[in-house]
């Protein structure tokens, strides 16, 4: 375990306002913001984890946010990802000298629409389907999107994973901890992710830490997934980010 201090606030979220943060409907999952809260919603149950990412490219952050497990069953994972790949809500600027060239400028153009898509409308990534990693009941949770992962169940466990391409690496295997409100609930996460450590917070207690330096920098995520035929359900809200500083 490493101190730190949590130094100024960088960005919150309080889901008040649509398009503050990824969002898009598809057969098998829905993110959206609807009343107040940021809201993940899988009802296949296919153990694929869904996620939004949104904003700035930040490097050493603390991150907190409300989380509100609505559905009944238990085989779920939800929780932050940190250091996402991808650039969603970012606009994108454009090189006035390569507007010399109008044909070179027309590619450049049409290239920055996918991404500033996402400001106007933003839709999902897509579902993860890069690799797999055990659940805490044997099953396989669907992850991708290269970043890394602070997850809990509802059955009271949680874990710290690594996401980057077509792996999926547990940094903080599967493991119980009394900190963690079980079943439909809420919890409060915070995620540390400061150089090369990681550390994971629930309800205010310390649960794990961890160290990879695989990534420096990326985006902040939101995921859920479900392992059931009923699916998952959880609610997002009072996203705050905010620098780590080593102390």
């Amino acid at each position: 375990m490493r101190n730190f201090t949590v130094g100024d606030q960088l960005t919150s979220i309080d889901f008040s306002q649509p398009r503050t943060f990824e969002e898009g409907a598809y057969p098998d999952a829905n993110l959206r913001i609807a009343s107040g809260v940021y809201r993940i919603s899988a009802p296949a149950g296919d153990n694929e984890l869904w996620w939004g990412q949104w904003g700035a490219t930040y490097d050493n952050v603390v991150i907190d946010v409300d989380v509100n497990q609505i559905s009944q069953r238990n085989e779920n994972a939800y929780g932050i990802m940190c250091r996402v790949s991808g650039t969603v809500g970012q606009e994108v600027e454009i090189d006035p000298s390569m507007l010399e060239d109008e044909s070179v400028a027309l590619d450049a153009l049409d290239g920055a629409t996918a991404e500033a898509e996402a400001t106007d409308e933003p839709e999902a990534t897509a579902e993860a389907v890069s690799g797999t990693a055990l659940g805490a009941g044997g099953e396989e949770i669907v992850a991708g999107g290269d970043g890394y992962l602070f997850l809990i169940q509802g059955n009271g466990q949680y874990a710290i994973m690594r996401s980057r391409g077509r792996d999926v690496v547990p940094l903080v295997n599967w493991a119980t901890s009394s900190a963690i409100t079980v079943g439909p609930g809420q919890n409060h996460l915070r995620a540390v992710c400061m150089d090369d450590y990681l550390a994971f917070y629930i309800n205010d207690q310390y649960v794990a830490g961890a160290t990879d330096n695989t990534f420096q920098q990326g985006q902040v995520g939101l995921a859920a997934s479900g392992a059931n035929t009923l699916g998952v359900e959880v609610e997002f809200d009072n996203l705050v980010v905010a620098e780590a500083r080593a102390s």
